[in-house]
């Protein structure tokens, strides 16, 4: 026994000589380089650490770790202090809910590892010394998770523009300013898309095929809007000259006119003019040979100007206000009583300062069998209307009950004003319009 224990205790003597006189100790080799020269692989043992309300506790005197569990917010790391610095770290971050796990204000990214090294009482990552910032966390090609949009971007933090390529070639540029374009690197607005004229601009909707154009096109000076078209090169539906002119549904792109409609045009529920004494005044429009549209010449010929009223018996009562000097009218009066009877009386009408002014009965009918076209009984500047064989009415209305007398007379300013006297019994409701006929 003292034999053998003589016998290791020199091995062991001749091992430790031959260990202090090399530069090294090799494993799987003679000729150590280092301090400790391995040949071969290393192994390093995982250890898995379960999460447990969002937190994880590193044991001591472990190398590499694997997070395990799942958590719902960003996870806090405990490591202890390492007995050596210099001593290295790994953490996989495995765990579930794609929060990240941080450790001495370093992030580690759901599904990535992070190496750390212990050096001036800490632990530190190696990952050129970034912290647990917006700039530390890389964009996956497969997204990110628990980002926050306040800190975390796409983009730069100096004054120079992002651009965005396919196929190595760029696509569209945001530069530092904000502007966005499209087919430009130097977008002079909030979107900008490109000089290029010869192509299709914008598309609110397009097939599959690319068949159908529906939205917007920019050609030469036009802006072309589409809808349903077969291609963008089709004439669209409507254009907007760079000149103003606009055409809707004209087959080309040159608008003739401010306004160029090929086909009908409808102006739905036009208010009408207000009742009273007139002072509003509605002026027809015509289209020439070429369709445009225009007004009718003398100035103010067709000119209309109306006004309804109720007339208490024996009252005269404004009806029609404000009527130019110097002109001719034809002037239409409408009245009804509540048995469904209603009369029509037709005048000439003249404003004319110069001595002029009259008003004459021209014509009339009424809605009721057996009962001739009105008698007029005139002066120059009133027209008593009355019909006769109109029988009572049982709102109390007398045989006289839709009879009345139209005057003309000067209302100041050198405008003229209409008045409507009724003859009858009963209150009455009196409708009249003026046409402008001519001018003096």
């Amino acid at each position: 026994m003292k034999k053998d224990l003589l016998v290791l205790s020199g091995i062991l003597l001749v091992m430790s000589t031959a260990m202090q006189a090399q530069t090294g100790v090799g494993i799987n080799t003679v000729t150590p380089g280092t301090t400790l020269d391995v040949n071969g692989a290393i192994t390093n043992r995982e250890t898995a650490v379960a999460v447990a309300s969002n937190a994880a506790t590193i044991p001591a005197n472990v190398t590499q770790i694997q997070l395990t569990g799942s958590a719902t917010a960003t996870i806090a790391i405990t490591a202890p202090a390492a007995p050596n610095a210099g001593q290295r770290l790994i953490i996989y971050n495995n765990t579930g809910g794609g929060f990240g796990a941080s450790l001495n204000g370093f992030t580690i990214t759901n599904g990535q590892a992070m190496e750390f090294a212990y050096s001036n009482g800490n632990w530190r990552a190696t990952n050129n010394g970034a912290g647990a910032t917006a700039t530390s966390i890389p964009w996956n090609t497969l997204g990110n998770s628990g980002t926050n949009p306040t800190t975390n971007f796409l983009g730069t933090t100096d004054n120079q523009g992002l651009a965005l390529r396919t196929n190595n070639a760029e696509q569209m540029r945001i530069t530092p300013t904000g502007n966005v374009g499209i087919g430009t690197t130097t977008p002079n607005s909030h979107l900008d898309l490109g000089p290029l004229v010869s192509s299709t601009k914008l598309a609110v909707y397009n097939d599959t095929a690319g068949g159908d154009f529906y939205g917007f096109g920019l050609s030469g000076g036009l802006l072309h809007f589409h809808t349903a078209s077969p291609t963008s090169a089709t004439a669209p539906d409507m254009v907007l000259h760079s000149s103003g002119q606009l055409g809707i549904n004209i087959g080309a792109t040159n608008p003739t006119a401010n306004m160029d409609v090929n086909g009908t045009a409808r102006i739905r529920n036009t208010p009408m003019l207000a009742a009273g004494n007139g002072a509003s005044i509605a002026i027809p429009v015509y289209h020439d040979a070429n369709g445009n549209v225009v007004k009718t010449a003398p100035p103010g010929h067709g000119n209309v100007m109306s006004g309804i009223i109720t007339g208490a018996p024996g009252a005269s009562t404004l009806i029609i206000g404000n009527i130019p000097d110097g002109t001719y009218y034809r002037l239409t009066v409408t009245v009804a009583n509540a048995c469904t009877h209603h009369a029509v009386a037709e005048f000439w009408v003249a404003a004319n300062s110069s001595g002029g002014t009259a008003i004459q009965g021209r014509d009339g009918f009424m809605s009721l069998n057996g009962v001739a076209p009105p008698t007029f009984s005139e002066t120059q500047t009133s027209t008593g209307v009355s019909w006769s064989g109109v029988p009572g009415c049982g709102d109390g209305g007398n045989t006289a009950n839709l009879d009345f007398t139209m005057y003309i007379v000067a209302s100041g300013g050198g405008t003229y004003q209409l008045n409507v006297v009724n003859n009858g019994n009963v209150n009455r409701g009196y409708s009249a319009v003026l046409e402008r006929v001519g001018t003096y």
